[in-house]
């Protein structure tokens, strides 16, 4: 986590008051040129190349459409940037699954493609990418004024809190703050301060705390329905308040500089549905999963069980290039077609009664921390554990 690191520290404790002390006038071109700094010191020259190419290729399409076509611009753009993403974070993850399939069709396969490596994907690369299609999308289908300042569009690119793990800033909620920058007041300032330090405890108190007690009982030899079990809901704890942690942090270093971005998480394990528990968890990204890739899909109107399963896969493939997060996927996806169902033909269930939401919490709860098996085991591994909740 870039959070933790000392250098991360002394930047901040350089970058937020010089920034404070900063006239109004130039306070965009400092938080740019901090940001610039930071994505340097983690990404390097090599991480930083694709994400200005692909900024400035951005910027430029969404002013000017006109010389590409008023679509087909924008289209050939996000498959770019949805190229940039493929060939980065799942190249060799396909290159892999390809030659498996390749070589069972009994076709050689070439020597140099099996020593083909991947080059390192650049400083989040998962979420301006997502960043940069939800501009484009909103510019050329919602009819959005585009953003003309190449500042503001800097600053919303590489904004330094959000850049490497979110949250997923929306561009007419954010840039119309970079019009007007100024200090935040006391009450602002010290609410970030203690958003920060509530973030460090989750991280460092709990998350690790966690992790710890994992590694405990990944080491007992026979596994059993307790010790699984027991690895699932830590498992579960262990990544909400490592991700719930990094977003307050990057919520709080934004409200130091007085500005605002995306809420992550709101009390996800209290939900009592599964529809209850996406609008609760990772709020950015699953928010954008529904905007650009369920609704386009068709949303609602057709084929509704078929979206929610493929706009999960893809969710989960977002997560990481691999079979087990694919599975989790569609995991959740089935599980919310399956819900939508049940709403529709035995209404009763989702009573708001308290024994109703009681019994709808446990089986919610319980869903969801069988999937964490999902996402961080290989599927072999899950096998062998979903076999042992049946031994006591």
């Amino acid at each position: 986590m870039l959070f933790l690191e000392t250098w991360f520290w002394l930047f901040a404790a350089v970058a937020v008051p010089v920034y404070l002390i900063c006239p109004r006038s130039l306070k965009l071109y400092w938080l740019l040129a901090a940001s610039a700094v930071f994505h340097y010191h983690f990404a390097g020259p090599a991480g930083m190349t694709p994400i200005i190419i692909l900024a400035i290729l951005t910027y430029t399409v969404a002013l000017v459409p006109w010389r590409l076509g008023r679509w087909s611009g924008t289209a050939l753009m996000i498959t770019l940037l949805v190229g940039a993403l493929t060939f980065y974070k799942y190249g060799r993850f396909l290159v892999d699954n390809g030659t498996v399939l390749v070589a069972m069709a009994g076709v050689k396969v070439p020597v140099w493609l099996t020593r083909w490596k991947s080059p390192a994907a650049p400083l989040g690369i998962s979420f301006f990418t997502f960043e940069f299609v939800h501009y484009l999308y909103e510019v050329r289908v919602h009819g959005r004024a585009p953003i003309r300042n190449p500042f503001h569009f800097g600053v919303f690119a590489i904004f330094f809190p959000t850049l490497a793990a979110g949250p997923i800033k929306r561009f007419p909620e954010f840039v119309p703050q970079l019009t007007e920058l100024r200090n935040p007041d006391v009450t602002r300032m010290l609410g970030g301060i203690r958003r920060i330090i509530r973030g460090l405890f989750k991280k460092v108190c709990i998350a690790e705390l966690c992790v710890e007690y994992i590694q405990v009982f990944e080491k007992i030899p026979h596994r059993s329905a307790p010790v699984v079990m027991a690895l699932a809901v830590l498992q579960g704890w262990r990544i909400y308040f490592d991700f719930d942690g990094y977003s307050d942090m990057a919520i709080g270093f934004a409200q130091t500089l007085n500005l605002t971005v995306p809420e992550n998480f709101y009390r996800p394990y209290w939900s009592t549905n599964l529809q209850e528990f996406w609008r609760r968890w990772h709020m950015s990204l699953s928010s954008w999963i529904r905007d650009y890739i369920y609704i386009p899909l068709g949303g609602n109107r057709v084929r509704r069980g078929f979206n929610l399963v493929a706009a999960m896969f893809l969710c989960g493939l977002w997560h990481g290039a691999a079979w087990n997060f694919a599975v989790w996927g569609m995991y959740h996806g089935t599980g919310l077609a399956l819900e939508t169902g049940a709403r529709r033909w035995v209404p009763g269930l989702f009573a708001d009664r308290w024994p109703h939401r009681l019994a709808a919490w446990a089986i919610c709860y319980s869903f969801v921390t069988y999937g964490w098996l999902l996402f961080f085991y290989p599927l072999g591994t899950v096998a062998e554990m979903t076999r042992a909740l049946f031994v006591w």
